[in-house]
């Protein structure tokens, strides 16, 4: 296990296969890699990549959450509810997702509760529609005060951060450029923040009733810094 400031490597031993999800792939597991990284570039339009054969690479973000990219192992999770007293896993992938990478989910989730909230990968449209469940579900397990909760999408890198870094916004009285920075500056990374911004337009016009709340952190928002 090698530790970075906040964030926390644990290396991972178990090989990854190669499998067909949407496109044909290599079969060799590093090439593998490099095609989710290109795609990741190209459509998020960052930097960032996955390396997968790292293992976890998880980041403590508050005393109650941790951003991390996919478990992979259930010896992960152990390693998570010893050392950082998990107690929830809020789980943003699809199931293609965990196919691609042939993660083996069941065995996983027996050794944690497991909340799926699933997004598309690198779709700013999904990312948004699915945020204000996908939150509520953590809120609703930081609120239970039973141990951290640990958010993770495949890489995390898009949709984890998105989700905690809206939580902050919604739920912490943090303005969105603020939570915004506060995450990246922890955890580099390149979350959709139009998302995150249009699933709060998407709540106030949905409920009439939280629409003064929701214009009111909006607005806060463009003042700080608008066009981010």
């Amino acid at each position: 296990m090698k530790s970075m400031s906040n964030t926390i490597v644990v290396s991972c031993k178990t090989p990854s296969r190669s499998s067909k999800v949407s496109c044909m792939l290599s079969e060799n597991p590093t090439t593998k890699m490099e095609e989710y990284n290109i795609a990741m570039k190209k459509t998020m339009r960052n930097p960032y990549e996955y390396h997968h054969d790292l293992g976890m690479n998880y980041t403590l973000i508050t005393d109650k959450l941790i951003v991390d990219s996919q478990p992979q192992k259930p010896e992960d999770i152990d390693h998570l509810k010893r050392e950082e007293d998990v107690a929830y896993i809020l789980n943003l992938q699809q199931d293609r997702d965990i196919e691609y990478w042939e993660i083996d989910l069941k065995s996983i989730i027996k050794r944690c509760r497991d909340l799926e909230r699933p997004a598309r990968d690198f779709d700013p449209d999904s990312l948004r529609s699915g945020l204000p469940k996908a939150v509520s579900s953590l809120e609703w397990a930081i609120s239970e005060a039973k141990g951290k909760v640990y958010v993770h999408c495949t890489a995390g890198l898009g949709r984890a951060p998105a989700v905690a870094i809206a939580y902050m916004f919604w739920f912490c009285d943090i303005d969105l450029n603020t939570a915004y920075n506060r995450l990246t500056s922890k955890r580099p990374c390149g979350p959709n923040k139009s998302a995150i911004r249009g699933a709060t337009c998407d709540l106030a016009k949905n409920d009439p009733w939280k629409e003064p709340i929701f214009q009111d952190m909006l607005l806060r928002t463009y003042q700080i810094g608008k066009g981010n």
